[in-house]
């Protein structure tokens, strides 16, 4: 049975994923008569789509209720991922008191699996075993606020993360800091892997912004 909330839902998931994939760039305009279109939706669940993912800084709506995909600047870039590595530091402090054996195993596998795809130069591999490495160590922090959080940021992200093609020493010296990660998880060493975890997003930063910068996903100044 289709529910109202079942359609504000498929709404938003399937707007939220043309804005993370970067289907729908910084800026560009959302047509609510072309979306429902699109989507195969009514205007109603549309608009609370567009609400929910103003909540999340993924549209701005302006006080015409015109909507458009959120634009950034360079200083709000650095600032999300500054929060972004207290956050992926705070879930590997938290999944150290948390992981269990069977999740160290999981996470021995894709560690694998990971440095298998570096070896062949697979980078869309790579950066989705990556992926999922971080978000198996936030399951693992099991802290319902900090993976709420985390996510909304990291949406704002993913779409330049995929298109970041890292130099050859950045990406071995990534591979062996994961390595480092699983090393201090079953030693259960948390403010060293805490540590690690803030250095290894801040040491990309600029990597972002150059990246953001290149792709026109964000303006210098502040956004309007």
């Amino acid at each position: 049975m289709v529910t109202t909330a079942s359609l504000n839902a498929a709404a938003y998931d399937a707007l939220k994923a043309r804005i993370v994939r970067g289907d729908l760039r910084p800026g560009a305009p959302l047509s609510e008569r072309a979306l429902c279109d699109e989507l195969a939706v009514s205007r109603t669940p549309l608009r609370e789509a567009l609400k929910r993912l103003a909540n999340e800084g993924l549209v701005e709506i302006s006080e015409t209720r015109r909507a458009r995909v959120a634009r950034v600047s360079v200083d709000e870039v650095v600032n999300l991922l500054a929060v972004m590595a207290v956050l992926e530091g705070l879930s590997g402090e938290q999944a150290c008191e948390k992981a269990s054996e069977a999740d160290l195993v999981e996470l021995a596998r894709l560690q694998n699996e990971m440095e298998s795809a570096y070896a062949r130069a697979d980078h869309a591999a790579y950066f989705a075993l990556n992926q999922q490495i971080h978000l198996s160590i936030l399951r693992m922090a099991d802290n319902g606020p900090l993976t709420e959080y985390f996510h909304n940021l990291n949406a704002r992200l993913r779409h330049v993360r995929e298109r970041l093609t890292p130099t050859p020493d950045r990406w071995r010296q990534a591979v062996d800091e994961h390595a480092e990660m699983l090393a201090l998880l079953r030693r259960r060493d948390a403010k060293r892997l805490r540590t690690l975890m803030e250095a290894h997003l801040r040491s990309k930063t600029d990597a972002y912004v150059a990246a953001m910068l290149n792709e026109g996903l964000v303006s210098m100044s502040r956004a309007a």
